[in-house]
């Protein structure tokens, strides 16, 4: 069986589906939803007769809605009546020890059932639901270092620069050019509800101010994994406004996206050992190193750099 446990959730088919159904009771009312899980999960993983994959399916489904304040009473009777009628407990008959464990899990799982559940909640999907800027838009925005700590070590290497140089950043602009959307998945019941990803371009300069696109005609990118300064990062408007960002023009030109983009710089992580600002500044920096291996001042960091 695909289950690591003997938890109502504990299996691969309650973990897969549990995006479709946030994606289903956020987007639909509660008897589409499950209309359109019922047809997806008929259609594409199991029915009835495969009552392994069923118990799976209908019992993190009825848990789903009971925490969410929305369990109907056909879910919860069919639910109980699945429990009573021990349906899939033979699939746990090998162990004796382990059938047992099933039997009280499942036990307390039906108690849990016929308890008053609370009140409806809100339904909210942790993805990125919109695709923001257009491919080609150059983006500038504001490096916000004076509240967040100096990190010398990030991945288990050394940063290339001193906390002195991290908060003289504060305030100071990078530039990142759009080159892709992405999408790390997209909901089966549900297509329009989909997590989408930017992969960006950043340039090699930090700016005293916001650049125009003529300053940055000399500017070549930033180091990254993949080359040519390629990260990905959330599509979020939120964190770009926090950053007081600037659309300053387009470029429509031609861009070779790496076919996996490995580097990421996420602007929603801000812990002890990592933050969006370290990374963005070691990331230019590396590339100014690259270019002038020999010993450089503060300065040399803000000066322009030949494309490549």
């Amino acid at each position: 069986m695909g289950a690591w446990n003997v938890s109502i959730t504990g299996n691969d088919t309650a973990q897969d589906l549990k995006y479709e159904y946030q994606a289903a009771f956020y987007y639909y009312d509660v008897e589409t939803a499950l209309e359109k899980l019922d047809a997806y999960v008929r259609t594409h993983i199991c029915r009835e007769s495969d009552e392994e994959e069923w118990c799976n399916y209908y019992y993190s489904l009825a848990d789903f809605m009971w925490r969410k304040g929305i369990l109907t009473d056909d879910v919860r009777d069919r639910a109980v009546q699945m429990i009573d009628e021990d349906f899939g407990l033979e699939l746990w008959a090998e162990d004796e020890k382990t059938l047992q464990k099933r039997k009280k899990a499942l036990a307390e799982f039906r108690e849990k059932l016929l308890s008053p559940q609370g009140e409806k909640k809100k339904i909210r999907i942790k993805l990125n639901l919109e695709s923001v800027f257009e491919v080609g838009d150059v983006v500038a925005f504001r490096l916000k270092t004076a509240d967040k700590p100096y990190i010398p070590e990030m991945y288990g290497k050394k940063t290339h620069f001193d906390e002195a140089f991290f908060k003289a950043c504060d305030g100071k602009y990078v530039v990142m050019r759009k080159a892709k959307d992405d999408i790390s998945y997209r909901s089966k019941v549900v297509p329009e509800v989909a997590d989408h990803w930017i992969i960006f371009q950043l340039y090699g300069k930090i700016f005293d101010e916001c650049p125009t696109m003529e300053e940055l005609s000399s500017v070549g990118w930033a180091h990254s994994e993949d080359g040519n300064g390629f990260f990905f990062c959330e599509s979020s408007l939120f964190y770009f406004k926090k950053r007081d960002f600037q659309i300053i023009g387009r470029d429509r030109r031609p861009i070779m996206v790496p076919r996996r983009c490995n580097s990421s710089i996420f602007f929603s992580v801000n812990v002890p050992n990592s933050n969006a600002d370290t990374s963005l500044i070691e990331a230019i920096t590396l590339a100014r190193a690259e270019e002038k291996p020999q010993k450089r001042s503060f300065l040399d960091f803000l000066k322009p750099k030949k494309n490549t």
